[in-house]
């Protein structure tokens, strides 16, 4: 019973987690389209390839990081 209970929030966490992830890469691929600055596209592309590696602690800083932008 435990096993499956650890399944269960397992999918749910990654769930959400992934959620915040797409949520993050939207906003990131918006401020591509919308700059003209190289800068601001490659740092943004970089958060892009590493979302897909990202854990949640990672997500965490990268979206403190890009609200205080």
């Amino acid at each position: 019973m435990g096993n499956l209970l650890k399944r269960l929030l397992s999918k749910l966490f990654t769930s959400e987690l992934d959620k915040r992830k797409e949520r993050l890469r939207k906003k990131l691929q918006a401020q591509i389209n919308t700059t003209s600055s190289s800068w601001v596209k490659t740092r943004n592309q970089l958060y892009i390839d590493l979302l897909e590696i990202a854990s949640e602690t990672m997500v965490n800083k990268m979206e403190k990081e890009i609200d205080e932008i």
